[in-house]
């Protein structure tokens, strides 16, 4: 998804009077302000009402305002489903969170940022389903999975986790955790969500290709285009193929595959994924959002776990 500047600005003052509407306001001198403030900025550069400084580093800055924007129009696309109430005190951790997006890395003390990986589910499975509802984010005892939902008769339920770490062990105990926590809950099915967006190496994705003259102070930053989606696509995607590696190696392939012992959770695990790069497009390189589901197997598994995989990422890209 490119920036669009065309309507985040309208979309950002929707979303404050849906916070005022349901007893929220966005907070000062919190990141959700700072964020909104720069989205403002933004579009008045683009429309050159305030001049650009060319020493910033607007990956930065599109990190930002990218992240908020796709943030507040799963929000605002949902505000009218029958259960956007569940998701009304996740809100507040827009507020309180220290980086209030899912496009920027967070401290592993932010438990409110991790929470709010859970709002975004959430809200994409208010594209295609009923009854959902959401662990409260404050009254939240860490046993029950984060989201339910009911998708074709149904209940499932997703446990979102959040990786801080490359060590391949503690994403086996994050797997198994939220897999327990599946499986203890009354729900039929299940996944587990590893939220990847703290271990991601985000230059590699988006370079400044002059980096060592920016340094020395001889030029103004140049970032680099990819000439479509595909290749920074595949680079997130090597994700799985990496960690599906490692975790074999370490675990064993018999001990993965208890992960569906329990006839809950399926062999296997969902890596969500979200990053800033750039791509051409009619000879400009807009800052563009990727954003994916990505499902790690270690064995074969039934239609439906993946329908949902495909459901999640079609509503995260607003195609249902």
């Amino acid at each position: 998804m490119q920036f669009p500047f065309e309507t985040s600005e309208q979309e950002i003052f929707e979303f404050e009077d849906l916070l005022k509407n349901n007893g929220l306001t966005i907070q000062p001198n919190s990141d959700l302000e700072r964020i909104c403030l720069a989205v403002l900025e933004t579009n008045a550069k683009h429309k050159k009402e305030i001049i650009h400084d060319n020493n910033t580093d607007i990956r930065e800055v599109f990190a930002d305002v990218a992240g908020i924007v796709d943030f507040v129009k799963q929000i605002l696309k949902h505000k009218s489903h029958s259960d956007f109430k569940q998701v009304i005190p996740h809100l507040q951790l827009l507020n309180t969170s220290s980086t209030a997006t899912l496009t920027k890395k967070s401290k592993i003390t932010d438990s409110g940022n991790n929470k709010l990986m859970e709002l975004y589910v959430a809200l994409l499975c208010m594209s295609f389903s009923k009854n959902i509802k959401l662990d409260h984010p404050e009254n939240s005892k860490g046993d029950n999975p984060d989201v339910m939902f009911e998708y074709n008769g149904i209940t499932w339920a997703i446990a979102c986790k959040a990786l801080h770490t490359t060590n391949e062990k503690s994403l086996y105990d994050t797997i198994e955790k939220g897999t327990d926590q599946i499986n203890k809950s009354k729900a039929s099915k299940g996944l587990v969500i590893v939220n990847f967006k703290n271990i991601i190496e985000r230059n590699q994705l988006w370079t400044i290709i002059n980096q060592q003259q920016v340094d020395s102070g001889k030029e103004e930053p140049l970032f680099s285009c990819y000439s479509s989606l595909e290749i920074p696509t595949k680079i997130l995607y090597s994700y799985g193929c990496e960690y599906q590696t490692k975790l074999v190696d370490l675990i064993g392939i018999d001990n993965l595959r208890k992960f569906s012992d329990a006839k809950k959770c399926p062999s296997g695990f969902v890596i969500f994924l979200h990053a800033m790069t750039a791509i051409l497009h009619q000879d400009a390189c807009p800052a563009t959002i990727l954003k994916i589901f990505n499902l790690v197997q270690f064995d074969a598994m039934s239609t439906d776990y993946k329908e949902i995989c495909v459901k999640l990422n079609e509503a995260m890209h607003n195609r249902i």
